[in-house]
C-alpha cells in the first residue's frame, strides 16, 4: 500500500482549475431505455478522452463542482452524473442493489456516447460499488478507480438512514442553513452543493441503497467476477483516523484482487475528501489514473 503526499505539487494547469472552478458549468440530459433521464454536467475538451465520476450516496454530481474542472486541466473530459433519485437525475425505479445500478449507469455510457476504449472512471462510495460493478453490466474502462469505497458491516452502513444530517429538506434555505451549522469547515460552494443534494434526494431511494444491500464490501465480490479480469483497476482511500470507510483490515484483501502497488492512502482525508482536500483528492486520482 501506498501512502500519498498530504501536500501534493499539481500541475499548474490544474492547481489553476482548483482555485478557479466553474461551478456547474451546464447539463445534458440523457434518457435510457429503462426511462431514467440521467443528468449530468462536464468539463473540458468535448473530444478528449473521457473520464466520468460517480458520486456517492446523498450526494449528487455537484460534488464535484471543484475536482471536476481540475482533472479536466489534465486533458480529459470530464463528466460527472446524477445516480436516479439524486440530483437532477431523480426517477427512482427501485434499482438499490449495485449491480442493478451499474447496469443503468452502463446504459447511461452507451447512450451518451462514452463507451470508448480511452474511457476511464472514478467512483465514490456508493458511486464506487456502482463503478466496480460496471464490467458486469459490460462497461470495461482503460482505467478504473475506487475512491473510497466503503468496507462496512450492514450496522454500520445502516445508521446513516437514521442520521440527521443526511435528511432532505423542503427548501433551498432551510437546507443550507442545516449544513452549515452540521460542517461549519465546509467552503460556502460545498454547503450549496451539499444543500441542493439534500433537497432534490428522493430519501426512500437513499435508504433502499443503505438498507437493502447488507455488508458493504468495497466492491470485491464485483472486481473477482471473470468480467472484470484484465481491467486496470485502483483504490484510494482515506484515512481511518479522518473518517475513512475502508479500514487497514480490508488492505490485504483488495490488494490480492488487484495488486499490491494499486492501493493509496490519503493520510489525513476524510471518507469525502472532495470538499476539504480538493487538491489531494486531485492528486490521488491523476496518480491512480496514471
Amino acid at each position: 500500500m501506498r501512502t500519498l503526499d498530504a501536500n501534493p505539487t499539481l500541475p499548474p494547469a490544474v492547481e489553476n482549475a482548483l482555485a478557479t472552478a466553474i461551478d456547474d458549468p451546464g447539463r445534458r440530459t440523457v434518457t435510457v431505455a429503462s426511462g431514467i433521464p440521467f443528468s449530468a454536467i462536464a468539463w473540458g475538451d468535448v473530444s478528449a478522452s473521457p473520464l466520468i465520476l460517480i458520486h456517492g450516496i446523498t450526494a449528487s454530481a455537484r460534488i464535484w463542482w471543484r475536482v471536476g474542472p481540475a482533472l479536466a486541466a489534465s486533458g480529459r473530459r470530464v463528466i460527472a452524473l446524477d445516480l436516479p433519485g439524486h440530483g437532477q437525475t431523480g426517477h427512482w425505479i427501485g434499482h438499490h442493489r449495485f449491480r442493478d445500478n451499474a447496469t443503468d449507469v452502463a446504459a447511461w455510457v452507451r447512450a451518451a456516447d462514452v463507451d470508448r476504449p480511452d474511457l476511464e472512471v472514478v467512483g465514490h462510495s456508493w458511486g464506487a460499488m456502482t463503478a466496480a460493478a460496471l464490467p458486469i453490466a459490460g462497461i470495461r474502462p482503460r482505467r478504473l478507480v475506487l475512491l473510497d469505497p466503503p468496507c462496512v458491516p450492514f450496522a454500520v452502513i445502516s445508521r446513516m438512514a437514521s442520521d440527521p444530517s443526511e435528511v432532505t429538506y423542503p427548501d433551498l434555505e432551510t437546507a443550507i442553513a442545516a449544513v452549515t451549522r452540521e460542517n461549519p469547515a465546509w467552503s460556502a460552494e460545498d454547503v450549496q452543493a451539499k444543500a441542493e443534494a439534500l433537497v432534490e434526494l428522493d430519501i426512500e431511494a437513499a435508504r433502499s441503497v443503505l438498507l437493502e444491500n447488507g455488508d458493504w464490501d468495497g466492491g470485491l465480490s464485483s472486481l473477482t467476477e471473470p468480467a472484470a479480469a484484465g481491467v486496470a483497476i485502483r483504490m484510494t482511500r482515506g484515512d481511518p483516523e479522518a473518517g475513512s470507510y475502508v479500514p487497514d483490515t480490508a488492505i490485504p484483501a483488495f490488494e490480492a484482487v488487484i495488486g499490491e502497488g494499486n492501493v493509496a492512502t490519503m493520510p489525513g482525508a476524510a471518507h469525502a475528501p472532495q470538499r476539504l482536500q480538493p487538491a489531494q483528492t486531485t492528486a490521488g486520482i491523476l496518480a491512480a489514473l496514471a
